[in-house]
Order: structure tokens, then C-alpha cells, then sequence
């Protein structure tokens, strides 16, 4: 079967693009979460957490830094003093200084995602940050490997947290938070296992977000399990886009994205980078396919394996940043908008899968923002067989996006469409729900292409 595909015309992205992780435009909760972080600094009277105490320290000692971090905070004035600014809704919080951004970092170590008038700050390092992340020295200090070392440390220590019973508090009363009806709505309360069956449900919010099915082969059945010709989705979530006859080198223009496979396929440590080039990735998968999502806070946050196949080399965490942007201004906070350029520059993972048949696979799980942790199973390891729908790894509160990248093979093309035959627009309309969804959901172990002889 022959396709011919046509790239889509070039558009720009919109800023602010959400997918269910931060409140909406003109929520008075964006004003009330600020208004409490502002409460903890004016009452803060203690000592920084090492962590913290080591970032504040590179902010302040270091001149170029210091002059960054400066002329951020000087930017943020100016944007909160300006007019008729349009923040697209969202109130930009005051950050005068590498002190009090320092004090906030400290006060979040302890602060689990929960919602505030049924709105939900489930980005809380985001959504603080965001008032100095549209500016130029702002954007350009958190795309410092320096700062984003520092900044990985605070966000260790706060995912630590996130395993302890003092962060449970969402699951403790009925009908509030995590429990209330408009949240067990949007999670499917009943279809998950938990802790106990009594409160609190779960023991900590890392042990809510890595929550299994009850019945997994129920709820995601695996398409075509004995196949690799059927490609089915290692992740829940929606599809953000996809490309084909993707190229070892490209630019990222303002108006639109396009993937670089060299710099997707990349790592600033210089032995996971003799791995790649050892392997060839990039000439690997130079003029294959794309296939990128995005999850949203209620999705399921584990990731089952792809194809028949086996491992081609041991798993790769990759350091990168946090919080760094293409789009500016993204007043969001949740930097969605700039997906495929997060996929070059942010901490995630890698993992390559050989099949017999069906040539190889890629897929990069992507941290986004502060939800950057990301663990692979132990039975991922060079050269194991492993199975379609085979647990391949997790989000401990990390990740918002899934990445998988195709092998072109002579002969045969890959469809991307469901189950149903509806092919998947390459770059379908964005998110707008409160649940974060898009038109375009994709479950774990669906069908989302199909390889064809042409």
C-alpha cells in the first residue's frame, strides 16, 4: 500500500499551551497559590535546605550568573509594572531576588501537588518560576547545564518527599482534594489499585502516580500482541504531532518545530554519548518517523514496551534542563508549547529495541518542568528479549511527554491511525480541556499505526 504524506503548513505555536497541569486563564487560584508562596517567604526564618543553600550560592557568587539572575528579577518588575500586559490570565508572581527565589525552592520542598478552589497547581516550581521564565537572562539562565545541576538537586530532594506519608494529605479525606468527585472523576477512581482500602487510599503522591490497574488486560488490552507490524502506544496520553523522513539536522524556526535527530539523540555525558555514536543512532533513524504525546496529570504514568524484539543497549538517563523554553513568551508555566525542542534539550531517558522484522525502535520518555524522574524497569537491560506490553518503565512525578522514534525500512511504510482506520492529523488541534486531553487520545498498548509494503 503506498501513502503519500504532505508536510502541514507551518503555525505558530501558542504560548500558554496547557494540558491540565496548572489552573486555567483568569483562575483566582494562580493568585491565591502566589499569595502563599509570598506568606512563606515573610515568615520564613530557619535555614536552607543544603540543596537549596547550594543554589542560592551559585545564583549570588558566580558574576554572570548573578548578573542573569539580576537582570531577570529586573525584567520581572518591568513585566508587573506594564500595562495591559497580556499574561493570557495569569498573574505574574514577584521575584525580586536570588533570596527569595531561594526561600520559595525551600518552602516547595514539602508542598505536594493538590488543588486550590478545585483548580489544580499540580506544576508548583512552574508556576513560580514562570516569573521570570519569559524573559531573556531568565530563559537563559535555566538553560544553563550549571544551574539545571543545582536545580536537579532541589528537585531530587522534593521527589524524596513526594515518597513519604507527609505528602499523602490528598488522599487522607473523603470528598476533598485527590478524593473530591471532580477529581475521582477525572483519574477513574475505581479502575486503580491502592494502598489500602481504606484512607488514606494511597501512602504517598508517588505511590498515586505510579498506580497500576486493577485489571490491566481489561482496561489496555495490547493490539495485536504477537505482531510487530501493528505499532501500538508504550504510554497513555494524546497525540501532540508526528513527522516522517525526519532529518539527522534541523532549525528550529519560531513557527514551527521540527526534530533534530542529532540533538535528540544526544547526551552531555561523554559515555553515554560514546554509547550513541558507538551504535549509530543518528544514521540509525535519520529519515524515519515520529511520534510524539503528552500526558496530562490524570494519565496513567508507566510506559509498556512497544515491539517483539530485544534491548540493544542499557537504558540512558539523560541529564538536561528543567525548565528552559523555545516559546516566549509561555506564561502557562508548563512549557508544553515547545514539546518537540524539550525533546532535544531536557533531562529524559533512552532506550533503543531491536526487532526481527520490523527494524528498530526508540523511545524517549521526557521529563517536563519539575516532573523529571524517570525510572526503567530492572529487566531493561542490554540485550533481553522483551514482549509487546511488557512493563518498560515509570514516571515517578516525572515526565509529561513520550517520544518514539521509528526506523525507515526499504519496502514498507509506517500508517500512524487507530484501531478504527482513523489516520492521526500530524498536527492536531491543541488541549483544551480541564482535564488536559486533546481530540487525539492515545492509550497504552493501542494501535496507532500500522507498517504497510508499498
Amino acid at each position: 500500500m503506498q501513502v503519500s504524506y504532505s508536510k502541514s503548513e507551518h503555525r505558530a505555536y501558542p504560548s500558554s499551551y496547557r494540558t491540565g497541569w496548572l489552573p486555567e486563564p483568569g483562575s483566582e487560584s494562580w493568585t491565591k497559590f502566589h499569595e502563599e508562596l509570598a506568606e512563606a517567604v515573610r515568615s520564613f526564618d530557619g535555614e536552607l535546605d543544603p540543596v537549596v543553600q547550594d543554589l542560592l550560592e551559585f545564583l549570588t557568587d558566580n558574576p554572570i550568573v548573578a548578573y542573569l539572575m539580576k537582570a531577570a528579577c529586573s525584567q520581572n518588575w518591568t513585566m508587573l509594572n506594564t500595562p495591559d500586559l497580556d499574561t493570557d490570565g495569569v498573574p505574574i508572581p514577584w521575584i525580586p531576588d536570588a533570596q527569595y527565589f531561594a526561600i520559595v525552592c525551600n518552602f516547595l520542598l514539602e508542598w505536594w501537588p493538590h488543588y486550590i478552589d478545585d483548580d489544580l497547581v499540580g506544576l508548583p516550581f512552574s508556576g513560580f518560576t514562570v516569573g521570570i521564565d519569559p524573559t531573556l537572562p531568565g530563559s537563559q539562565l535555566l538553560g544553563l547545564p550549571q544551574f539545571n545541576e543545582r536545580m536537579g538537586a532541589v528537585l531530587n530532594k522534593w521527589h524524596v518527599f513526594l515518597g513519604t506519608k507527609a505528602s499523602a494529605g490528598g488522599f487522607a479525606v473523603e470528598g476533598e482534594q485527590w478524593l473530591s468527585p471532580k477529581a475521582k472523576k477525572s483519574y477513574d477512581f475505581d479502575l486503580w489499585e491502592k494502598d489500602n482500602s481504606t484512607l488514606p487510599y494511597w501512602n504517598s503522591w508517588n505511590s498515586f502516580f505510579t498506580r497500576q490497574f486493577k485489571d490491566r488486560d481489561a482496561v489496555r488490552p495490547i493490539a495485536d500482541p504477537g505482531s510487530n507490524q501493528t505499532v501500538i502506544c508504550p504510554n497513555d496520553g494524546s497525540v501532540f504531532r508526528w513527522d516522517w523522513n525526519v532529518a539527522a539536522d534541523d532549525t528550529f524556526w519560531f513557527k514551527d518545530m521540527n526534530y533534530s535527530l542529532r540533538n535528540i539523540l544526544s547526551s552531555p555525558d561523554p559515555e553515554q554519548q560514546a554509547v550513541i555514536d558507538e551504535f549509530g543512532l543518528v544514521d540509525m533513524f535519520t529519515g524515519g518517523y515520529v511520534f510524539q504525546t503528552y500526558l496530562n496529570p490524570y494519565n496513567f504514568h508507566r510506559w509498556w514496551v512497544p515491539v517483539n524484539g530485544r534491548i540493544m543497549f542499557n537504558p540512558m538517563r539523560i541529564p538536561g534542563a528543567y525548565f528552559n523554553k523555545l516559546v516566549l513568551p509561555d506564561f502557562g508555566g508548563a512549557t508544553t508549547a515547545s514539546l518537540p525542542y524539550l525533546a532535544e534539550v531536557n533531562a529524559r531517558g533512552l532506550i533503543v529495541f531491536e526487532t526481527e522484522d520490523y527494524g528498530r525502535v526508540c523511545c524517549i520518555p521526557l521529563g517536563m518542568s519539575e516532573v523529571s524522574t524517570i525510572t526503567f524497569d530492572e529487566k531493561m537491560y542490554d540485550n533481553a528479549p522483551v514482549r509487546k506490553g511488557q512493563e518498560m518503565g515509570m514516571f515517578n512525578y516525572g515526565g509529561s511527554s513520550f517520544v518514539v522514534i521509528y526506523e525507515n525500512l526499504p519496502g514498507k511504510q509506517l500508517i500512524f491511525m487507530d484501531a478504527d482506520g482513523n489516520h492521526y492529523p500530524q498536527r492536531p488541534a491543541t488541549a483544551t480541556s480541564s482535564s488536559g486531553a486533546g481530540g487525539n487520545v492515545t492509550n497504552i498498548g493501542s494501535q496507532i499505526g500500522v507498517w504497510y509494503s508499498r
